[in-house]
């Protein structure tokens, strides 16, 4: 059912163990979210995400997966969860999301989600839901208002009013799981401030008791949008201490992604080479 997986034979990976048990027994409580901080628009991240998914699932238990798409698809992916052809029910009813930029629109993704499908529909008790909002909006009464409201804001608080609804997705859709595991852009997946949002508390800041990985890469190249202008861009290695592929484990060993980052997340995920997905339905924008 899985894709061939070495997951579980990293370095230190007796450590995760417990991630692994997500749910289940005396880890109930405290290791019940893994949040997974990707690098957007690569073809191994999320299928690495989805083989873990996969050997995570098959130890029983009900898990829930969010992923960074908006979640005004909520009854999308709800149609898909349960259709005959899952890849074309995601295509009709999420065409503006699969024809966007971003690298969360990427083929990878969308095969992604075709395989954490067939999981579900081949009996496991999988969900798969959409996390990305925004809370906190002021009560107006006109788009125009609010518009005007929002052009005023720092970017800041446009910030933290996403990282305050990415995190409040999964403080309400995990009630009722054994375990829920998140796939997010790794800024969401830091435990620690960033420089360049001064005061921002970002979303795994807000769920404390969650298991926070970085992904971390041998370089190569992925698609992403920059300065407006979307195409497949060379990325620099993010794999500092040279983890073996396939690899990952929760601690300070084999950390940090970059020099000084060892308290930003709980552990990593070594995915090895990366290589670009381009969006599932290139617009006019696409090269």
């Amino acid at each position: 059912m899985c894709k061939s997986s070495n997951l579980n034979n990293g370095p230190s990976n007796s450590k995760l163990r417990s991630a692994h048990r997500l749910g289940t027994g005396r880890h109930r409580s405290r290791t019940r979210v893994l949040i997974f901080g990707e690098t957007h628009g690569t073809n191994e991240i999320p299928d690495t995400f989805a083989r873990y998914v996969c050997a995570a699932s098959a130890r029983g238990g009900k898990t829930l997966v969010l992923l960074e798409i908006d979640a005004s698809y909520a009854d999308a992916f709800a149609a898909a969860s349960d259709a005959d052809d899952p890849r074309a029910e995601l295509l009709s009813k999420m065409s503006k999301h699969w024809a966007s930029t971003d690298g969360r629109a990427s083929e990878a993704i969308l095969e992604m989600m075709e395989s954490l499908i067939e999981l579900r529909q081949s009996g496991r008790a999988l969900t798969i839901r959409p996390m990305a909002q925004m809370v906190g909006w002021p009560e107006m009464d006109s788009l125009e208002k609010l518009a005007a409201w929002l052009a005023e804001q720092p970017p800041t608080k446009i910030q933290q009013m996403g990282e305050d609804g990415l995190a409040e997705i999964i403080r309400t859709e995990s009630e009722g799981f054994d375990r829920t595991i998140v796939l997010v852009g790794n800024v969401h997946a830091r435990k620690a401030e960033l420089t360049g949002l001064p005061g921002v508390q970002l979303m795994a800041m807000l769920v404390p008791d969650s298991i926070s990985l970085i992904v971390l890469h041998d370089g190569g190249t992925s698609w992403s949008k920059t300065n407006g202008e979307a195409r497949i861009t060379d990325v620099f290695k993010t794999n500092a201490m040279n983890n073996v592929a396939d690899s990952m484990a929760v601690g300070p060993e084999k950390q940090p992604a970059y020099p000084g980052d060892v308290p930003n997340f709980d552990g990593y995920v070594s995915v090895g080479a990366i290589t670009a997905s381009s969006p599932a339905m290139p617009s006019a924008e696409t090269p």
